[in-house]
């Protein structure tokens, strides 16, 4: 919503002054003005739902635990043991992958967005 609400609105006028309708509106005027929006919106997003993945990959209430197979169950593990290693290891590869799909797609949709898909 806000980057459809940041295109402004002489851009918006001067669309439907000159006809602009339909799929070209949507590649010249809507979809430029709202991806670095939606990029922001997503990395946001994405972070979120790592978060909640890893947190809820071992849940325990009261005798029952349930366990699902990934990276922070891993960590859950290795941090009831008290197993530093493990949780080092753990917590690393979190790091590297989190920073790796910053760097390598949101960063480069990011700056996608902001210099070939811009208004102005």
């Amino acid at each position: 919503m806000a980057g459809a609400m940041s295109i402004p609105h002489d851009l918006r006028d001067m669309a439907r002054n000159l006809g602009v309708r339909g799929w070209h509106l949507w590649r010249s005027l809507i979809l430029p003005g709202m991806l670095a929006a939606w990029v922001t919106g997503g990395i946001t997003a994405s972070g979120g739902a790592w978060n909640a993945s890893i947190v809820s990959e071992m849940v325990a209430w009261g005798n029952t635990t349930l366990t699902a197979y990934g990276l922070g169950a891993y960590i859950a593990r290795a941090t009831q043991a008290g197993d530093w290693p493990r949780i080092v290891l753990g917590v690393g590869c979190m790091c590297v992958f989190v920073v790796g799909l910053n760097r390598f797609f949101w960063r480069r949709l990011y700056r996608l967005a902001e210099t070939k898909y811009r208004l102005g």
